[in-house]
């Protein structure tokens, strides 16, 4: 009865284990644009598409000038709306999204980094 009982338990164990997906791995995505090349002028730093996982974007500490990001639009040089803009040594964390990812900046070429995840 015991044995019985012990292989009951060991096959639950294992249909447990089978029904239990493992974690898919993470895909990183790099920026498709690495630079406001003029003051301005929004670029997309990521395409639609290119982050669906979410992801981060830093404005270097050597910037002289705060960084805006639109997540759902074409974002502007100021912190309105839609548009967030983050200081010189910051980072912002993406939300997961399919659309593309703008930025700006009031100078240029104004470098940032980041990376994303699929």
């Amino acid at each position: 009865m015991l044995l019985r009982i012990l292989l009951m338990i060991v096959l639950i164990v294992l249909a447990v284990q089978a029904a239990v997906a493992a974690p898919s791995a993470v895909n990183y995505v790099p920026l498709d644009i690495t630079q406001v090349t003029t003051g301005g002028s929004a670029v997309n730093a990521w395409a639609a598409g290119h982050r669906l996982g979410g992801g981060w974007i830093v404005n270097p500490s050597t910037a002289t000038a705060p960084l805006c990001i639109n997540e759902v639009g074409t974002a502007t040089t100021t912190a309105q709306g839609n548009t967030t803009c983050i200081a010189p040594g910051t980072s912002y964390t993406l939300s997961p999204s399919a659309n593309a990812l703008s930025v700006n900046s009031t100078d240029g070429p104004h470098p940032f980094s980041g990376m994303a995840y699929q």
